[in-house]
Formats: C-alpha cells, sequence, structure tokens
C-alpha cells in the first residue's frame, strides 16, 4: 500500500508519537540537516538529527543526558543507549551509530515492524505503516539495537503498569474503608 507523502520544510520541530525515523541529508549549502518521516508526511528540518532529539527531550520532562543516565541506570552501561523520550506516548528512539555522528539515523522502536537485508552492509527498516528506509548496518547489528530499545520500553511500561495496578488496589481499599 503506498502513501501519499508531503514535503514540507519547517522551522522548528518536535518529536511526537507520530514521528517514526530522523535521517540526516546535506542541503544545498552543505549543511547537515534533518528529514524527518511521521507517519504520514515528511519534514525538512534545518537542524541536525541530534540536535532534534536534544531538543525535544525537555519539552517531555527531561534533558537529553538526564535520559540517556536513566536508560544506562537500567540497563547498564553501553555505547548508543536507546532514549525513552515520554512513556505515555510511547515515544522510544535509539541511534544507528553514535549519535554525535552527522551520519546517525534515529529510529522509533514502537514504529519498527521489521529489518530485512539487502546485502552485508545495508538493510531496509520497515515501518508499521508501510514506508521502508534503507540503511547501512548489518542486520545483526541493528536488530541487537531494536532489540535493546524494545526491552527498555517493555521494562518502562512494565514499571508504569505495575505503579497503577498498585494505585488501584489502594484505591479499592481505600474505597471500601469509606464505604463501611
Amino acid at each position: 500500500m503506498k502513501r501519499r507523502i508531503v514535503h514540507e520544510k519547517v522551522e522548528k520541530y518536535l518529536i511526537t508519537n507520530r514521528t517514526i525515523a530522523i535521517h540526516p541529508f546535506i542541503n544545498q549549502w552543505g549543511r547537515v540537516c534533518a528529514e524527518i518521516y511521521e507517519e504520514d508526511a515528511v519534514f525538512l528540518v534545518e537542524k541536525k538529527p541530534f540536535r532534534i532529539i536534544k531538543d525535544s527531550c525537555p519539552y517531555y520532562g527531561s534533558t537529553y543526558d538526564g535520559k540517556k543516565d536513566a536508560t544506562q541506570i537500567i540497563l547498564g552501561r553501553m555505547c548508543f543507549p536507546p532514549i525513552m523520550i515520554d512513556t505515555k506516548l510511547d515515544i522510544f528512539f535509539f541511534p544507528t551509530k553514535s549519535p554525535r555522528k552527522d551520519s546517525c539515523i534515529w529510529l522509533s522502536q514502537p514504529h519498527i515492524d521489521d529489518i530485512e537485508s539487502i546485502d552485508r552492509k545495508k538493510v531496509r527498516v520497515l515501518f508499521l505503516n508501510g514506508m521502508d528506509l534503507p540503511i547501512e548496518s548489518t542486520s545483526r547489528a541493528l536488530k541487537a539495537k531494536l532489540h535493546r530499545a524494545a526491552h527498555y520500553r517493555n521494562v518502562l511500561i512494565n514499571r508504569t503498569n505495575r505503579s497503577l495496578d498498585k494505585d488501584s488496589e489502594k484505591g479499592l481499599k481505600n474505597s471500601d474503608l469509606i464505604l463501611t
């Protein structure tokens, strides 16, 4: 199923739960900019992908460094950790390589359907909306990053659900006491 993708240039951009990938590109003046893939649109932003990630984090309540530190506390020290931008909105991204490299692509874990090998050093990321994005990486390396991000997402969602369940139980017990 082909979707109509609208290219639009925007001045500012904050990541949302509709953002599926942030891909670098070089503009006509030789500057690194971002091509942002959403479920049904592509936006061009004159900022580096890493800057968009860093600028979006405070909007959702913490700095990039705070979110990176939290990931490493929960999962242990690692290179290129996934970043939880917001659990309630299910926004979890992971970098394809060092975030500080201009060629780093950021992918939204909840939007990925599969990863297919094109050749030994190139894969195609298939998204749930039918879009795909070729990326230079081995299938094994990218799948490991995807699984690490999925594991992190699962840990945080389970923690949130357990907290909600405990609050519900407390609420029921408190209402029982009030009614009697």
